[in-house]
């Protein structure tokens, strides 16, 4: 699977270069008025350094900026790999096709002004432009790109950032622009900086594609506010072996869409993103400095290969920040080995620290910063390096700054290193050196440690993403498909318990035994089936929160009792949802008590059927102890989703009780992932409770809801 995927990349990267790396790039609209953005774009490519030709097109101009212009494509000789476009959006659709008929195999359009204002004819007027020529496209509203390894500012924005090995996608033009001024501010380096905008053709996993296969890129950053292709997406970024953060906006709950089940009204938009980017191995960053500081330390530094964190610094304070912030951050602290701090001890006064944090005191020099460094970096047990330094009189920054980067460069192991110098513009300068020669360097502990976390963090999600996904054994596809076709035809959408747990059976999940009582008198034939006591709910395809409406009835013990239960649910029923059909009531096997968990299905508007687990029962939504991945889940994935919420504690047997039966419930979950996947006719699952045990797990309630 690996290497299709490799071949196809290479495919896609040859495709892709006629973009970021042309020989030649056509300007239509250029101008003479510095007005205009079809005069910067032409401004921006002289003057970024690119070394290719530039054609300005423009029928009443000779020249521009001292550069020749044409009147049109067609008066152009040789070869155009690039166009940029920059005339008004209504005219953008003509202007694409004759890029096509000309030959042209790569187009940026920065034009607004179509889907993303709601103008969707046009954004498919100019897709459909391109039909039958083999050229890509790059936006519409876009800023542009910028291609730092041959100097090419293909855009209207100022100027190249600074340069560097990360690769950053951004949906927001504006944000583009931005980050390009902040990367020289912060010295975070870029080998490109790209606008996506709104995506009718490039989307991210094209541009993730080809940056995995870039050369010069050794991280790649996003900007996201949404993605199309959640798929094809997951599938380029699961393949990277080069790290990816992204940055999400619209991550509130209030942005999500009511849905009518658990499932749905769980499954706030950002919660199926993160589980998403967890299964591909994509670190989220939380703010845009989160997505530098992260970014800077991945395309620099290699990841952390075990737990073990080491501080040095020569303050306390700093020290105990760095403290809190590796618990906050995953990566706590520990005491290192007494070989370690023998040695480490060589380095400080006798009343410095040699536990972790180790503290040099504000005596240190150059010199036991360098040896403590090298020392540390060669001890088998430390696996990542903090070095932190609080401005002092007595020792000048930038000499630490060398002394901290000697002894890293003495050191036999290659071990990440991030570093924090806390202080005025002196440290400033010191930070600037520092990641000039490659190491990543913060003006804070908590940035430094924070960043650290990211390439532990890198190690673990790298680990654990699944490439392959084989299907598992034991489902009858076929039955389910004709009995949810038969269920069509009569006009259901919403499948009964009763049915719900057919299909379940079929896919080999396990559930309790029931049957269906119309009436009274059926309650006399289903009564000598079960042993007492039964638990009795109601069935209608109209009522999904059966407790709400006083529709269960449980521990039942007796066939009397089964009559009274049969009646106060139809009485209560009617009275609270007097407009629902019903089908009759559900007398099923009343189970002992268990771990109440809930699994269920919904399908994104970008990743398609996700699957989510969690907590259980009746309070479900109000604790929303749940997550979610995009299916069908592996056997990690499956792991990976318990283990994120809270009651994956109550797994593990506590007070005398015995472990639960985990193997069970990750089984349950590939099963129902699985169904959802292979079924398009559903639209959503919903399991809950799942009664979890020591041995086995069972559905105790299903409810599935078809497109």
């Amino acid at each position: 699977m690996q290497n299709a995927s490799a071949d196809v990349g290479k495919e896609l990267n040859s495709d892709l270069n006629i973009i970021f790396k042309p020989k030649t790039v056509a300007v239509i609209g250029a101008s003479r008025d510095p007005d205009k953005i079809g005069y910067q774009i032409v401004l921006n490519l002289k003057d970024g350094g690119y070394t290719g030709r530039i054609v300005p097109i423009n029928p009443k101009a000779d020249e521009i900026l001292g550069i020749k212009c044409y009147p049109s494509l067609k008066d152009v000789d040789g070869d155009i790999e690039l166009a940029i476009i920059s005339i008004p959006a209504k005219y953008t659709p003509a202007a694409a096709k004759e890029c096509g008929e000309r030959g042209v195999k790569g187009i940026i359009i920065v034009a607004s002004g179509f889907s993303e204002v709601g103008n969707h004819q046009l954004e498919a007027d100019l897709v459909n432009s391109l039909k039958g020529y083999r050229t890509r496209l790059l936006g519409p509203n876009v800023v542009g790109l910028m291609n730092n390894t041959i100097r090419l500012n293909a855009s209207f924005g100022p100027y190249l950032p600074y340069p560097g090995k990360i690769g950053m996608v951004s949906q927001s033009g504006a944000m583009i622009i931005a980050l390009d001024a902040r990367t020289w501010v912060d010295r975070i380096g870029m080998s490109y900086l790209v606008s996506i905008g709104n995506m009718a053709d490039l989307n991210f996993s094209d541009l993730v594609t080809f940056l995995v296969n870039d050369s010069d890129t050794s991280c790649i950053s996003l900007y996201v506010e949404g993605i199309k292709d959640g798929r094809s997406f997951l599938d380029a970024a699961k393949v990277s072996k080069k790290p990816i953060v992204m940055l999400k906006s619209g991550r509130s709950i209030h942005g999500s869409i009511a849905a009518s089940s658990h499932t749905g009204s769980l499954a706030g938009s950002d919660k199926v993103y993160d589980g998403a980017m967890k299964q591909a191995g994509i670190l989220r960053a939380n703010t845009i400095d989160d997505l530098f500081d992260m970014s800077l330390a991945l395309s620099l530094q290699p990841t952390m290969k075990g737990p073990n964190m080491l501080i040095i610094t020569n303050g306390g304070g700093i020290g105990v920040l760095a403290t809190d912030a590796g618990e906050m951050y995953g990566v706590p602290v520990d005491t290192p080995g007494d070989g370690l701090r023998q040695k480490l001890s060589k380095f400080m006064p006798e009343f410095g620290s040699t536990k972790n944090p180790i503290d040099l005191t504000a005596m240190a020099t150059g010199s036991s910063y360098q040896d403590a460094v090298r020392t540390a970096l060669d001890d088998d047990g430390v696996d990542g390096l903090v070095v932190l330094y609080c401005e002092v009189s007595n020792l000048d920054p930038q000499i630490a700054a060398k002394s901290i980067l000697k002894g890293k460069m003495e050191a036999k192991n290659s071990k990440p290193m991030c570093v924090g110098f806390v202080g005025g513009e002196q440290s400033r300068r010191a930070i600037e050196w520092l990641q000039k020669n490659e190491i990543p360097s913060y003006p804070s502990p908590e940035k430094a440690v924070m960043a650290m976390s990211t390439l532990r963090q890198h190690e673990i999600l790298n680990k654990s993403i699944c490439l392959t996904n084989s299907e598992m054994t034991g489902f009858d596809k076929t039955g389910v498909s004709r009995m949810i076709l038969d269920l069509k035809k009569k006009g259901t959408t919403v499948l009964s318990e009763l049915d719900s747990k057919k299909v379940f059976s079929m896919y080999g999940i396990q559930v309790n035994q029931m049957d269906l009582a119309r009436n009274e008198d059926d309650l006399k034939t289903i009564a000598g089936k079960f042993n007492f006591p039964v638990a009795m709910k109601i069935q209608s395809p109209d009522i999904t929160h059966k407790f709400d409406v006083g529709g269960v009835r449980l521990n039942v013990k007796s066939q009397e009792e089964m009559i009274a239960a049969f009646r106060d649910i139809m009485a209560s029923v009617k009275e609270k949802a007097p407009a629902a059909r019903i089908d009759g009531i559900v007398v099923e096997d009343m189970l002992k008590p268990g771990l109440e968990t809930i699994v269920g299905t919904m399908k994104d508007p970008s990743f398609g059927p996700t699957v989510m687990f969690g907590m259980g029962g009746t309070n479900v939504e109000v604790l929303g102890d749940v997550s979610f991945r995009v299916a069908p889940v592996c056997r990690e994935d499956a792991s990976a989703m318990i283990s994120e919420t809270m009651i994956s504690k109550l797994f593990r047997g506590t007070r005398g009780r015995p472990d639960l039966d985990s193997d069970a419930v990750i089984d349950t979950l590939m099963r129902i992932s699985w169904l959802a996947m292979n079924h398009p006719e559903i639209k959503e699952i919903d399991a809950n409770p799942i009664m979890v045990y020591e041995k086995g797990a069972i559905a105790v309630d299903a409810r599935i809801i078809l497109q």
